[in-house]
């Protein structure tokens, strides 16, 4: 498998499709002429549909639909008011309803992106059994908890988060000087990259390339999102997953949604299987694809199975 390419991350979408405030919302469709499901992967905060980079070869058996979030990648600039979870699951349902119609769906998304199908399960529960007939939750969280301290302890946790809340201020703020004062493919900004997203001992390809996608991301659009995740709730929502095969998968080194919040996940969603990672962050998809594409497998095979049953 060929690494990343930090010079590849624009591409041309497929098409693109109208939100319901007009946003419009970059979508790729590969392996269009498969039978079975479609996979439609979401990708997480700051992030583009790149990141599914190693998820893409499951093409090769699967039709799938990668979209990019509003004011990411290659869609659109919205609203800044509709920077929320709320609306990016309405963007998924508008990309659902144009290019799913009368098709079996399992949904897949990691970080942010598993929060936009819980927002989805939460709008729209009918969708969920009739649909969307599987949903794999990748290094993701129902609620994020106040006291998440990235891993760190004692003064170092203290001085880390301070700095951290700072700058997420700062982006909402005044987002022209927080986009001055970024740099963007430095040493340090690099470092803070495979800090946040990669397990211990990642390839530093591997963090230069998500470091990259972030920077592609305005500095406002990555605060503002952060005030929505900040606030969000969907533990109840889950209930609606609890009749359709889910995987809930985590790294057991993520720092931004730890395995805490993947256990949470699966204990509110009956018959859910958890996945933990050894070794891998918050990016398990880019740092171990080949357990990550097994686990989504299992998943098509158990909606399979189940649809034939």
């Amino acid at each position: 498998m060929s690494w990343p390419d930090t010079a590849r991350l624009r591409w041309t979408p497929t098409l693109r499709v109208p939100s319901d405030d007009g946003t419009e919302i970059a979508v790729e469709i590969l392996g269009d002429g498969h039978p079975g499901p479609t996979l439609v992967l979401a990708h997480g905060w700051t992030f583009s549909s790149r990141s599914w980079h190693y998820q893409r070869m499951l093409a090769e058996r699967y039709r799938l639909v990668l979209m990019d979030h509003r004011d990411h990648g290659e869609s659109g600039a919205g609203p800044r008011e509709n920077r929320t979870v709320d609306q990016i699951g309405r963007d998924l349902a508008a990309v659902l309803d144009a290019t799913c119609e009368n098709k079996d769906v399992v949904l897949v998304g990691h970080s942010m992106g598993g929060m936009t199908i819980m927002s989805l399960a939460a709008q729209q529960p009918e969708r969920f059994g009739k649909q969307v007939k599987g949903v794999a939750l990748l290094d993701t969280s129902g609620r994020r908890e106040p006291d998440n301290q990235f891993g760190l302890r004692g003064p170092l946790a203290k001085l880390f988060i301070g700095q951290w809340k700072s700058s997420l201020a700062l982006m909402v703020s005044d987002p022209e000087k927080a986009e001055r004062a970024r740099r963007s493919g430095s040493g340090v900004s690099v470092a803070i990259s495979r800090f946040l997203n990669l397990g211990k001992g990642a390839d530093k390809r591997l963090a230069k390339f998500t470091e990259a996608m972030s920077a592609q991301t305005k500095a406002q659009v990555v605060g503002d999102f952060w005030l929505t995740l900040d606030t969000h709730d969907k533990i109840d929502a889950l209930k609606v997953l609890a009749d359709i095969p889910t995987l809930v998968l985590v790294g057991d080194r993520d720092r931004l949604t730890p395995p805490v919040d993947a256990r949470t996940l699966a204990a509110a969603i009956p018959g859910a299987r958890l996945v933990e990672l050894r070794g891998a962050g918050h990016c398990a998809m880019l740092e171990q694809p080949e357990a990550v594409n097994a686990a989504i497998r299992d998943l098509v095979t158990q909606v399979v199975a189940g649809r034939s049953a």
